[in-house]
């Protein structure tokens, strides 16, 4: 009989940091986006982080795209070390 492929104790922890990571650029960095673009009171939430650096215009959007971009990155990046195990 041929043994089944055991799997690496830390896979459960490693994709519920994948998707926190996920989780946390798309709510600060994508839906903040969004907020700065439609100007939603709904999605005041998002821009909390970013309201101290009291920037106007199109830099407004430059520190969540940032928190998207690293985000994206650091997950892929789990998940490509997840995948090599």
């Amino acid at each position: 009989m041929a043994r089944p492929e055991q799997k690496p104790a830390g896979g459960a922890a490693r994709r519920f940091a994948i998707n926190l990571i996920g989780v946390v650029g798309l709510v600060y960095g994508g839906l903040a986006i969004v907020s700065y673009l439609f100007q939603s009171a709904i999605l005041d939430f998002t821009q909390a982080p970013y309201r101290w650096l009291q920037l106007e215009g199109a830099a407004r959007l430059l520190p969540p795209a940032m928190v998207l971009v690293v985000c994206l990155f650091v997950a892929y990046l789990l998940e490509r070390g997840a995948d090599s195990e």
